[in-house]
């Protein structure tokens, strides 16, 4: 009997066992987190958008903006309709902020509540001021969506009057959220599709907050963002590697799982941090290491010739090489091109880049993979000691590595001669 009753014991357990197995919804290595209802905007995609000057009378709504203001309309990208649909107005008044009114109810009028003031974006440059707007989305997850615009006060382009105005403005948006991560509070922002509806973590941008300060640097140099194709991003938050394994909006749930640090192959840029020895092989078949040119300033310009900006920085390059040479500078290309390497050894000849460049299969994998370089030309200028001097991100106040500005550049930071 007390057989029988301790087998039917054991058949209750294994089966309750099975049952809590089943019933676990995430391995200890998953970590589950929601989004918020407010798209954002991505900060660091942007277009020009010129906004054309027009007299109040020819403004329905005019009076409102003041006798004496200057008035210019334009119409901004909404990523939720994927054209220039939003009609907007900025007005600007004597002793008065900039400000922008913008259609958010489409009934093709401005009213009080669609004005959106414009603020210094540094105390110390009055050419330059920001505002972020909320448009209202319907019958979605979401309930509305960002766009940050900045406005270049006195900045006139060739194709511009000078009572014409330049703005710029995001035109991605990117899903936030919380994961708690081992107790901690990790904000994470993923690239939304309105055609889609969805969020695909193996597609897009994606951010992860890997310094824990709150705010995630989408810039594609940093750490903290990458660009997804067809692929699982790792990111580093302290000590601990995550990746996205999916997220479900009719839940509300997104879904992070646990890496092994051998598993994370990025390397991390940012300025005065140390790059690796990196490895290559250049156009002659020679094994190559970076380390190779310590002790002098190296140019090190991630390009390709099937990129026109990058063909345009050719002769700043080629003058780089022929003026500071002599002052400790040396340059080295990681060719990007797919063209045969014959083909390509051509051209780098007959266009006199005749420095070193590495060879495309040999640095497929950093580029891509470790690097993760998203836009061409990516210029870096690095140190005697081998660190990162600039990474030419303008918006970062670095050293700027573009056009003749380069050049600029190199003859305010090298050694003079006899020094």
């Amino acid at each position: 009997m007390n057989s029988k009753i301790n087998l039917l014991l054991l058949t209750v357990i294994f089966t309750l066992s099975i049952v809590v197995s089943f019933a676990k919804p995430f391995a200890d290595n998953e970590y589950l987190g929601r989004l918020d209802s407010t798209l954002v905007a991505n900060t660091d995609d942007f277009e020009k958008v010129v906004f054309k000057y027009v007299t109040p009378e020819r403004m329905k709504s005019g009076k409102m903006f003041g006798e004496d203001a200057h008035l210019a309309t334009g119409k901004l990208f909404s990523p939720q309709a994927g054209n220039y649909s939003v009609s907007s107005i900025l007005v600007e008044n004597e002793d008065e902020n900039p400000a922008i009114y913008v259609d958010l109810n489409g009934d093709g009028d401005f009213a009080a509540d669609e004005k959106f003031a414009f603020v210094q974006s540094k105390k110390d440059n009055p050419y330059l001021w920001n505002t972020t707007i909320n448009l209202p989305i319907k019958n979605n997850f979401f309930s509305s969506y960002q766009l940050f615009l900045q406005y270049f006060k006195s900045v006139q382009t060739d194709k511009m009057t000078e009572n014409d105005r330049l703005i710029t403005q995001s035109t991605e948006v990117l899903a936030r959220g919380t994961v708690d991560v081992k107790g901690k509070k990790i904000a994470t922002q993923y690239a939304y599709s309105f055609e889609d509806k969805k969020i695909n973590p193996r597609q897009g941008w994606q951010g992860v907050d890997a310094d824990e300060n709150g705010e995630i640097d989408m810039n594609s140099l940093s750490p903290e963002a990458g660009k997804a194709n067809d692929e699982t991003i790792i990111f580093r938050v302290g000590q601990t590697y995550v990746s996205t394994a999916k997220i479900d909006l009719a839940k509300n749930q997104i879904v992070m799982r646990e890496h092994a640090a051998k598993d994370y192959k990025r390397i991390e840029l940012g300025i005065g941090k140390e790059l690796p020895d990196l490895n290559f092989v250049d156009f002659s078949g020679k094994k190559r290491k970076l380390s190779e040119f310590r002790g002098k300033y190296l140019l090190l310009d991630v390009w390709g010739l099937w990129c026109p900006p990058c063909r345009v920085e050719m002769p700043y390059l080629r003058e780089a090489h022929k003026r500071f040479q002599t002052r400790n500078l040396e340059i080295v290309g990681f060719n990007t091109d797919p063209m045969p390497p014959g083909e390509i050894k051509k051209a780098l000849d007959a266009n006199g880049m005749n420095w070193t460049q590495a060879r495309l299969e040999s640095i497929f994998d950093l580029v891509n993979k470790e690097l993760r370089i998203e836009s061409f030309p990516t210029t870096f200028l690095i140190s005697p000691e081998g660190k990162i001097l600039s990474m030419s991100r303008s918006i970062r106040d670095e050293p700027d590595l573009r056009g003749a500005d380069l050049l600029e550049t190199l003859d305010e930071i090298l050694p003079k001669q006899g020094k």
